[in-house]
């Protein structure tokens, strides 16, 4: 108790080791890691190593709350320890496991977050070593495979299957607004999807929202939403509706609505971007929701400077003004009744200045990259399969990208005059509108409770259909739509599909030839 005690204190206070990569087994090369030496040098550091050698040690001898803390309190502060959170992990769901029976749902809340904010933290890494990192993932893949690199990836899945069933079996009535929103993050973080514990949490949340039981904090909402939203869960429309009731009751003031009752529920700009973004991807667009959300995001009489008094911060995030770029074409189009539009000029003057980008928020990179549809890297998969077009006579160009500018020339949706590049295509035929995306793992969630071989594409009723324990994310059945509105047919080439042909190169055209048969266009 006195070991979780003391590290908790120091997270909680934010007291950060000096080294906070000394552990990083997974992702730092050896040569770039401190010596023994320089680890004792700093108390800091060599108080949460021995913690953490300890509780390796004798974890047996770690009660659930105690072994909870040490865990949220490594991540709390930004330090990964790849080893300790795998002995954890075993010592949990290994044979002859402690299991998560015992655990409170704090417990499990801020467990699975602690794995989870692990996984995140390889961002971080990825961006400070650049290619010395030993992982050639990035975005939200990455965050996945470090995930699997850290404990393995059997281990992380039964780890999550466990703690959904402990989760159930518990009563999610007994979980607090807090433990709801961390529990579904972790698990829409590493993309996986618990179909049986989601529907629960989905009714749990409705019921508080409808009866007023319990009050949600802004991010909360935004959270429950976005990782909805991320993982497709394909929640009933009835959670949205029920969100837009709360929020619009809690943000009515005597003189109605105004951006000052916003920022007091939701004190982040990101959390307004994050929910209007899971609005687009759910297909639900409450008109008062909107314009509340809208009104919090860019107020309502195009004055920047006064909206950074108001949420106190340095302007929006570069994620945001991605995130409503997005918002703003899908709501032309699916939702134009509402009239929603960005402000004259957007988004010049609205962002951070570059030296005050990320200065908030610790889910701030996960989120831009479950919001972005510019993908501008090209994988050997990608040529592989262009060139197979190519031979079939689909004429082609890779990534293709549309700008801001073009959306609005060609196809009227009303953005703002600043050219800036917003969706592109792996493999486009730019004559015919005819796209091909090659989704590789980084475009699908894992069905952790549904077990089964893929599904022959042939006897798929349409494209987003599961396949096996795979199914579409979130973003891109967003992207997919997008793309559907501005006049191209999307075809989806699922990377496995396409490996599991084992280079033969007539299967590859007539596997290729019979994907161009779906499009209307061809």
């Amino acid at each position: 108790q006195e070991m979780s005690n003391t590290v908790w204190a120091l997270a909680t206070a934010g007291f950060a080791p000096k080294h906070s990569r000394a552990f990083d087994t997974t992702l730092v090369p050896n040569p770039q890691r401190p010596t023994k030496d320089m680890i004792g040098e700093d108390p800091i550091t060599e108080c949460f190593a021995a913690v953490a050698n300890e509780a390796m040690r004798r974890p047996h001898e770690f009660k659930d709350q105690e072994l909870k803390d040490v865990l949220w309190s490594f991540s709390k502060i930004g330090v990964r320890h790849p080893a300790l959170f795998q002995k954890m992990a075993k010592h949990i769901v290994g044979r002859n496991g402690r299991g998560f029976s015992n655990f409170s749902s704090q417990g499990l809340g801020n467990t699975l977050w602690s794995f989870a904010k692990q996984a995140q933290l390889s961002l971080e890494v990825i961006e400070a070593l650049g290619d010395s990192v030993k992982l050639v993932s990035t975005g939200r893949l990455a965050v996945y495979e470090t995930s699997c690199l850290d404990n393995g990836e059997d281990v992380i899945k039964r780890l999550f299957v466990r703690a959904a069933e402990a989760g159930m079996d518990l009563g999610l009535n007994r979980f607090t607004n807090q433990d709801l929103s961390n529990t579904v993050w972790a698990y829409s973080t590493l993309g996986l999807l618990h179909i049986k514990f989601f529907k629960q949490a989905e009714k749990e949340v409705v019921s508080r929202l409808d009866k007023r039981r319990k009050k949600f904090r802004g991010q909360e909402i935004s959270n429950i939403l976005w990782s909805f939203a991320t993982l497709n869960a394909q929640p009933e429309l009835t959670i949205v509706d029920a969100l837009s009731s709360y929020v619009a009751s809690e943000c009515r003031g005597k003189k109605g609505i105004d951006e000052y009752s916003i920022a007091r529920m939701f004190g982040q700009r990101q959390e307004l971007a994050n929910l209007a973004w899971s609005c687009a991807v759910i297909g639900r667009y409450p008109k008062e929701l909107m314009n509340i959300l809208y009104t919090g995001l860019v107020g309502t009489r195009n004055d920047p400077e006064h909206m950074k008094q108001v949420f106190n911060d340095d302007g929006l995030q570069k994620s945001s003004i991605m995130t409503l770029y997005y918002v703003q074409v899908a709501a032309d189009v699916e939702a134009a009744d509402l009239r929603l539009a960005l402000p004259k000029g957007f988004p010049n003057g609205w962002g951070e200045d570059e030296e005050h980008r990320h200065a908030k928020g610790d889910e701030n990179d996960l989120i831009e990259m479950s919001s972005s549809m510019l993908t501008l890297t090209v994988s050997k998969l990608q040529r592989g399969v262009s060139s197979t077009f190519d031979q079939i006579g689909f004429n082609n160009i890779l990534e293709h990208v549309i700008d801001t500018n073009e959306i609005q020339d060609e196809y009227g949706v009303q953005l703002p005059q600043s050219p800036k590049e917003f969706l592109s295509i792996d493999i486009a035929n730019v004559e015919k509108k005819i796209g091909i995306e090659v989704d590789g793992p980084g475009h699908f969630v894992c069905l952790i409770d549904k077990q089964g071989k893929s599904t022959a594409n042939g006897s798929l009723k349409n494209q987003f259909d599961d396949r096996g324990e795979n199914r579409v994310n979130g973003p891109t059945i967003l992207k997919h739509r997008l793309l559907a509105h501005l006049g191209w047919d999307i075809i989806h080439l699922p990377y496995w599909e396409y490996q599991e042909l084992g280079g033969d190169q007539k299967m590859e055209m007539d596997y290729c030839r019979s994907l161009l048969e779906q499009s209307s266009k061809w």
